[in-house]
């Protein structure tokens, strides 16, 4: 039985780095359009899940290393069945989201300062087709993922940065909609705050749940030296 559950982990590998690649290569390419985009209109909420989709590429290219190495990393595996690969691109992926919301907010604050002019027609569209864009992702992700992969925290990394991208952008087209019929340009701070609060309450439950595999992992690497 247990040997059954072991292949079918490494059967999972190619799954694992197929569905990274794809996903990395649609957010890389939008991620682009997505910055020239919030320069071009103005926009915090746009510039910010263009943040986002950047940081989201470097998450998804560290798991789909970890992928990669999942299975050449055995004889180095944690007591939770995760390589070093994957706890490492797990972390990494947390900074690289703290990074971003810190950045956001900052951004933010200025603005409230000093409103900025912002084309909301414009920024409707960007993010419509962003909202698309992540919708596409996110359903390749959770289509290819199977048991093993939806408890892993390298996989849940990943796919914490999508959902984070998809509610960036359905707060970019919010915002854009409310500049465009109403004028009030202060609802993209505030919208890039509100969108940076929930990203951050994601992250820190991710980095909650890293902590606890590394300290079960202590606590169980103590338990065998006593057996022993």
């Amino acid at each position: 039985m247990q040997n059954h559950s072991h292949s079918h982990a490494h059967d999972s590998i190619p799954s694992q780095k197929n569905h990274f690649l794809i996903p990395l290569l649609l957010i890389l390419a939008f991620a682009i359009v997505e910055a020239a985009g919030g320069f071009w209109t103005g926009s915090l909420a746009l510039l910010g899940d263009a943040g986002h989709m950047a940081s989201d590429v470097a998450a998804l290219g560290l798991a789909w290393f970890a992928a990669s190495h999942a299975k050449k990393a055995d004889s180095s595996k944690h007591a939770s069945g995760m390589s070093h690969a994957e706890i490492l691109a797990s972390v990494v992926n947390v900074i690289l989201m703290l990074a971003v919301v810190a950045w956001i907010v900052f951004e933010a604050i200025q603005r409230f300062k000093s409103l900025h002019e912002v084309a909301g027609a414009e920024v409707m569209v960007i993010a419509f087709i962003g909202l698309l864009v992540n919708i596409v992702v996110a359903k390749i992700m959770h289509r290819d993922a199977d048991e093993h992969t939806k408890d892993n925290l390298n996989h849940r990394a990943a796919f914490l940065h999508v959902l984070g991208d998809l509610l960036g952008s359905v707060a970019a087209l919010v915002a854009g909609a409310v500049i465009y019929f109403t004028g009030y340009m202060a609802i993209d701070p505030i919208l890039s705050v509100f969108i940076s609060g929930l990203i951050l309450l994601g992250t820190l439950g991710l980095a909650r749940d890293i902590w606890k595999t590394l300290h079960d992992d202590k606590m169980h690497d103590a338990h065998d030296g006593h057996a022993h």
